[in-house]
């Protein structure tokens, strides 16, 4: 009589087991929206924003118009897979307008990137976040580097035209020193020529 028992038992576990699971693809056959786990590369269901948590640490994406170009980002991050160039000096042609900055330059190697989250915490700006895109699949390694000015990857295109804003940069900043040096002897020359012929004479005779 037991062993019937314990028979039937097993028979009836198993049954409820196998109604259980079809049931659930029964509803998910009917359901394909609610479906969760998806074949990879799927176009036709892919993964919607409500099955990834609020925090989830996916690819980085950046508020370019309030970013200053503090590079607290960079220095934070510990294994430095974040560059940024970009100048103060003058309006650089083919860059990307930031807070009282022109910036040339934000990539982040994602082949490095430990998805650490501490790049944005210290963030002043809040402006480099990390967003719900997750899937990092691509044929070479240089696609893992990404411009986080254009959201796409950094392209030899994207090199040339750095360095041409590289030398564009220098003649800025060049022009600015000298704009400060004519200021500045400007200024002393004004401050001289307001002194009276008296002290003009001593400051002649101390030299």
């Amino acid at each position: 009589m037991s062993v019937l028992k314990s028979y039937f038992g097993r028979v009836k576990d198993v049954s409820k087991s196998i109604i259980v699971g079809m049931g659930m693809t029964w509803r998910y056959m009917w359901n394909p929206k609610e479906i969760v786990t998806i074949q990879y590369g799927s176009k036709k269901y892919g993964p919607q924003e409500n099955y990834l948590p609020a925090r989830h640490r996916g690819v980085h994406y950046l508020e370019t118009e309030k970013c200053i170009q503090c590079d607290i980002c960079a220095k934070a991050c510990p294994v430095d897979c974040i560059e940024m160039e970009g100048t103060r000096d003058g309006d650089l042609d083919g860059a990307w307008q930031g807070d009282k900055v022109q910036i040339s330059r934000f990539i982040i190697d994602l082949n490095k990137c430990i998805f650490c989250n501490l790049c944005c915490e210290p963030c002043p700006k809040n402006c480099i976040h990390m967003g719900q895109e997750f899937d990092l699949a691509a044929y070479t390694r240089s696609n893992g580097v990404k411009n986080l000015l254009t959201d796409a990857p950094w392209s030899p295109e994207d090199e040339k035209q750095e360095a041409w804003r590289r030398d564009e940069m220098k003649r800025l900043a060049d022009e600015k020193k000298k704009e400060k040096a004519a200021a500045a002897a400007a200024k002393k020359a004004a401050a001289e020529a307001k002194k009276p012929d008296g002290d003009k004479n001593d400051d002649s005779s101390k030299s």
